[in-house]
């Protein structure tokens, strides 16, 4: 087992999650993502576009119970959960806003692009080392092992002394 890390580790994935992942992401397009289970509301957009941001609710709230999701695996849940703790509110409901443009259409698209990056980037598995970094970690610990064996034998020689000189008086 390794030590303690923010880093996950493949060794943390248990292997049905992994099989399970894999398959999601053979197998996940942006057009497999399920409008139906998403609430939208549309508010007032700020910034330019002159008179139309007064009278057109452009800007665009999606959100959906990350729970609820059944279309997505449990890891990726939770590591949406750990990766976007920002976007999850007190009700546990994934949050994705766009006012990207004028249009409310583009904006459930800017939407659905962000949501599907977010998924794709939290279905990544971590990669395990490769041999080369296990080898170059391995001789980096017995060269410290023995740099400390080194240390402890000079200030035992040190200390050794000490008492040589002092006994003698």
């Amino acid at each position: 087992m390794r030590l303690s890390s923010t880093y996950p580790h493949i060794e943390d994935v248990a292997p049905k999650d992994v099989e399970e992942v894999q398959r999601f992401q053979a197998a996940f397009r942006r057009e497999d993502i399920p409008h139906k289970t998403f609430s939208t509301t549309f508010h007032r957009s700020g910034g330019a576009g002159g008179q139309n941001v007064n009278k057109v609710n452009t800007k665009v709230f999606m959100r959906f119970g990350l729970d609820e999701q059944a279309w997505l695996p449990h890891y990726v849940r939770q590591r949406l959960r750990e990766l976007d703790a920002k976007r999850i509110n007190s009700k546990g409901e994934y949050l994705i806003t766009s006012e990207k443009t004028r249009s409310q259409r583009h904006n459930i698209e800017d939407c659905l692009d962000r949501l599907w990056e977010s998924v794709c980037h939290a279905a990544e598995l971590p990669k395990g080392p490769d041999e080369e970094t296990v080898q170059r970690v391995e001789g980096l610990k017995k060269a410290e092992k023995a740099r400390n064996k080194e240390h402890k034998k000079r200030q035992s020689d040190r200390k050794a002394n000490r008492r040589k000189g002092f006994d003698d008086h």
